[in-house]
């Protein structure tokens, strides 16, 4: 499987789960290290859930303000698709990371938590990416909340945040933030994102994955992707 995935559920915490993913056709899931989250696992769950749907998900780790090696300690336990950073990692950091000769092959997503409907603070972040050669699959985009890193089911300006916008460089965006299998459809047509993220949004508690929920996400998903071509 190669290439960025169109639909991802992030906050997986078994294997279950993962297979209802699997299921509703969902490209990616994401497993979440981020200890204070509900969400969070242990790497060794993490290889379990990672094992048991490999040939047919791709995984994503994702990581709040990690040190490099424990990444890359996680990474060789689990084998991701995709790093997604989802803390205040600067791209230095970025760069030391893909320097690092086990993490060559991983792909990069860097999240950011949007305070408001102005895109620009990711205009320097973005130059000193490609100043420093670090290469990214994709930033994604995501609901600010005070002391919060993703999952808070807060929604983001949907109109602000179209890809074509100046602001993002070219690179793919992940639309987050409030992502539900009812508002999935409308986000998709006014954002016009390259793929989607949810994890409250098909839970029926936190961190517990709801069936028909997932399902809903993504057949839903997949319509509005076909309409906008």
């Amino acid at each position: 499987m190669n290439g960025l995935f169109q639909t991802k559920v992030c906050g997986i915490t078994s294997v279950a789960d993962a297979q209802l993913c699997v299921n509703a056709g969902i490209d990616a899931i994401g497993l979440n290290f981020y200890s204070p989250s509900p969400r969070s696992i242990s790497p060794e769950l993490a290889n379990e859930i990672a094992e048991a749907v490999r040939d047919e998900i791709q995984i994503v780790g994702l990581f709040v303000n990690h040190t490099k090696e424990a990444i890359e300690e996680i990474h060789d336990k689990v084998q991701f698709d995709f790093l997604q950073l989802h803390g205040d990692e600067d791209p230095f950091f970025l760069k030391q990371l893909r320097a690092l000769e086990s993490l060559a092959n991983v792909r990069l997503i860097k999240a950011f938590r949007c305070k408001d409907s102005d895109p620009s603070f990711l205009v320097d972040y973005l130059a000193a990416c490609t100043t420093l050669n670090v290469t990214l699959q994709a930033i994604l985009l995501d609901a600010y909340q005070p002391g919060a890193y993703g999952g808070t089911g807060h929604r983001l300006d949907w109109n602000a945040l179209n890809p074509q916008n100046t602001h993002f460089g070219g690179f793919d965006v992940v639309l987050a933030g409030g992502i539900t299998p009812v508002n999935v459809e409308e986000a998709i047509s006014t954002a016009q994102p390259n793929a989607v993220d949810t994890a409250s949004g098909v839970e029926s508690s936190p961190g517990r994955k709801d069936g028909q929920l997932i399902q809903t996400f993504s057949s839903n998903a997949l319509k509005a992707f076909e309409r906008i071509g």
